[in-house]
């Protein structure tokens, strides 16, 4: 079986034993198999990931894991490293793991068990609390602060996720009729043509149809606005408050509405008995500003790994940077967090960007563990 075979090429990838061949084998069959691409992504992301200090906890995590393995139906054996000659199994000098034709698997990292329970329920089908769930119930991809990823769904459609986002699908039925997403974050999309089947984005305020196009949809529900920016093809939006009002956009428009957030809660005391009329959100449509000297545009820029700022305030700056870069940031000078700013950062770190942000207006700041409090 083709995912047998990828599992296979994926072990000896990771434990450093692929040969060329073997590694052009296994790029071939996830082309193919273009759904396996987000198991292998977060194999690779936990397999990574340093042991914890507490070996109690280790241990039961350890059991935890190993037990879901021989549930899924794989024979787990651990191997003492300082005995392998003894024990005549294979000698593997880094960790990792190694994949016989008895699917036994030799294991010496935790964090490497819990990417193996992923990948493992990704193909069986059992049913685990991982960021990626099987096809019985709705797939869902999510991202971190301070993180970024890029999958591909089953029809080929390339996403990319920003930071502390979520992408749900259901993985059975996808593409059956209508491929269809829902969106809590920000995603780019390159969606493959398809004219029978449309491509659908839910998102709390508005809903996307496009047959096939690369866009940018903003939808984090702490945000005031929801954004959708295209970059080339159409895409048709309906607001949700607006059911019989649908925008079609062109190449390089914008489409900005109000969170229902910001204009439909009201306290309690302040509700009448009688049927009202629901505020309608603000709608706008703007182009696209494309950075003269390297004809980037904000709105996607983050894709290419770039933080770029267009004539924002430095509290929406603050922000965004809090999910760049996974940490909290508070300003205690209101005037300060009016500030209007235009930068663009590439590389740098949270302190090098404040630093630099320092040297065009005047302000100090301080870090307390993960929160960074900014004041003059």
């Amino acid at each position: 079986m083709k995912k047998d075979r990828i599992w296979t090429l994926l072990s000896r990838k990771l434990s450093g034993e692929a040969t060329n061949a073997e590694l052009h084998e296994l790029e071939d069959l996830l082309q193919l198999h273009p759904e396996s691409d987000i198991a292998l992504q977060l194999v690779k992301e936990y397999w990574g990931i340093p042991a914890e200090a507490d070996a109690d906890y280790l241990d039961a995590t350890y059991h935890l894991h190993k037990q879901r393995i021989k549930q899924a139906g794989y024979d787990i054996e651990m191997t003492d490293i300082n005995n392998q000659e003894d024990s005549g199994e294979l000698n593997i000098e880094q960790e990792g793991l190694y994949v016989t034709n008895g699917k036994k698997i030799f294991i010496w990292s935790a964090a490497a068990l819990a990417a193996v329970v992923v990948f493992i329920m990704f193909f069986t089908g059992t049913e685990t609390a991982a960021t990626i769930k099987t096809a019985k119930t709705p797939s869902e991809v999510s991202t971190k602060n301070g993180s970024r990823s890029k999958i591909t769904l089953p029809d080929g459609t390339q996403v990319w996720l920003n930071g502390n986002s979520r992408l749900f699908y259901d993985n059975e039925n996808f593409g059956k009729t209508i491929r269809e997403v829902s969106l809590t974050g920000e995603a780019y999309f390159d969606v493959v043509k398809n004219a029978t089947k449309p491509f659908v984005i839910h998102t709390a305020e508005i809903n996307i149809k496009v047959l096939g196009t690369a866009f940018n949809v903003k939808a984090y529900p702490e945000d005031k606005q929801t954004e959708t920016s295209l970059i080339r093809g159409s895409v048709e939006v309906t607001i949700k408050n607006r059911p019989n009002n649908k925008i079609i956009l062109s190449p390089d428009e914008k489409l900005v509405v109000d969170n229902s957030s910001a204009y439909i809660l009201q306290p309690a005391a302040a509700q009448k008995t009688e049927k009202e009329e629901v505020p309608q959100p603000q709608v706008s449509v703007n182009k696209l500003v494309y950075s003269p000297i390297d004809s980037i545009v904000a709105e996607t820029a983050w894709v290419n790994n770039r933080l770029v700022f267009r004539d924002e305030s430095f509290e929406e700056m603050a922000v965004k940077m809090q999910r760049w870069y996974n940490i909290e940031i508070e300003i205690t000078d209101p005037k300060l967090a009016k500030q209007r700013i235009t930068v663009t950062f590439v590389n740098e770190t949270i302190t090098q960007a404040l630093d630099a942000l320092k040297i065009s207006f005047p302000f100090k700041y301080r870090q307390d563990g993960t929160k960074i409090i900014i004041y003059h």
